[in-house]
């Protein structure tokens, strides 16, 4: 049976009832017209999002597998794909790369650690047509990468820049055109606020050229070059000569369902004030914790808007995690890879980027650290009080 508790993992979400609600109806065909409107709706909405003009494909797949689509449609065979690793999805995008008989070179850098502009400057540039990947937002460790000057890195080595953005977008301003990015990935389960079940990728006029110039036979079933075969029409840059589109791959429906009715209640909201939204609430969230003697893993003024990471010193976190769970109906996420036993996520994105999930995680977690004597850090009472006045930035303190 579904649990009913407090969900602060870092996706899935809480999601709007209004969004659970359209997942109810009966599934349209994915072929018939009706959802071709709703399809051509909701990535209408997505560009809006991604801040962009260009090409925005939908994919039946997580955001792991638009990030893997993303990569398999380009020209990839023989080319170098250099990541810049602060976190564990950044480490992924290595992996995928390699599965694809990719040239990768991964540079590590610290969990947290901001990447160093000149060391990738370097790689890019030992490189021809180099493919940068970039995570923006890393899950793992609650950190934001900047993506200002990346574009320029690789253009002058006649490279691409491949950005995940899965769980960054619709949480924090990704300006995929000002930034000149090719392909940016991302999916729905994240900060868009919808169930998990769509990909999708935006593409800018580089990225549609690198996908029309990909080697054929390179996959098939997440294969972006599909798109333009059968969905986009002729005056969009498509090759439907016939005039008739069709959707590459079956659609999850109800999804697309419940993601435009997601993308909907955020444009009612206005984009730039669900983003304003999401940064207040992180502001609050990293103000209580520090309150409780937590330290953040990002490194200061690179944190993330949609998930925190913070070490809680000698605390059992994993032992944390279960009281929380168990006694509270919390429920929050550990770190990942080596810091799975330090370090605890929390989620604040779609719903739970509100105050009363986090109150109510604040107000389990504050006991559970007084009830084991591990609240280092101020008087319990004020983690509230900071929390509260910094989520509301018309109150001004005396």
């Amino acid at each position: 049976m579904p649990d009913n508790g407090v969900h602060l993992e870092p996706g899935p979400t809480i999601i709007d009832p209004r969004v659970v609600a359209a997942l109810s109806a009966q599934p349209m065909y994915h072929q018939s017209p009706e959802f071709a409107v709703l399809a051509d709706e909701t990535c209408d909405l997505l560009r809006s999002f991604y801040g962009t003009s260009g090409e925005v494909v939908m994919l039946p797949s997580s955001g792991r597998g638009a990030v893997e689509a993303a990569l398999a449609s380009v020209d990839h065979i023989g080319r170098t794909l250099v990541v810049p690793a602060n976190g564990t999805f950044a480490r992924m995008m290595a992996t995928i790369g390699r599965s694809l008989g990719m040239h990768v070179v991964e540079l590590a850098h610290r969990a947290g650690q901001i990447l160093d502009r000149d060391r990738i400057a370097e790689e890019v540039a030992r490189h021809d047509r180099p493919i940068l990947g970039v995570v923006h937002n890393e899950t793992s460790t609650g950190m934001l990468n900047p993506l200002d000057g990346l574009a320029e890195v690789v253009r002058g080595r006649d490279g691409l820049l491949v950005v995940d953005t899965v769980s960054s977008l619709g949480g924090t301003a990704v300006e995929m055109d000002r930034h000149d990015i090719d392909l940016c990935a991302s999916t729905t389960q994240k900060a868009v606020g919808a169930p998990p079940g769509v990909g999708f990728v935006a593409l800018g006029p580089r990225g549609i050229a690198a996908v029309e110039s990909g080697a054929e036979g390179e996959g098939h079933y997440l294969q972006l070059r599909r798109w333009w075969d059968q969905w986009v029409p002729l005056d969009r840059g498509g090759r439907l000569a016939s005039g008739y589109r069709r959707l590459p791959w079956t659609m999850p429906t109800n999804v697309v369902v419940a993601l435009h009715t997601a993308l909907r209640l955020a444009a009612g909201e206005h984009v730039r004030g669900t983003w304003e939204r999401h940064r207040r609430i992180a502001e609050a969230l990293r103000a209580a914790l520090r309150c409780l003697g937590a330290s953040p893993v990002a490194a200061a003024g690179y944190e993330s808007p949609t998930v925190s990471a913070f070490r809680f010193g000698d605390t059992d976190v994993l032992q944390l995690r279960r009281a929380l769970a168990h006694r509270h109906g919390v429920h929050i996420a550990t770190g990942m890879g080596d810091e799975a036993t330090t370090v605890l996520r929390f989620a604040h994105m779609a719903e739970s980027a509100r105050p009363t999930p986090q109150l109510l995680m604040l107000t389990a977690l504050t006991y559970e650290l007084a009830r084991s004597a591990r609240c280092d850090g101020d008087d319990p009472a004020q983690v509230f009080q900071r929390f509260w006045f910094a989520q509301r930035p018309e109150t001004i303190l005396a």
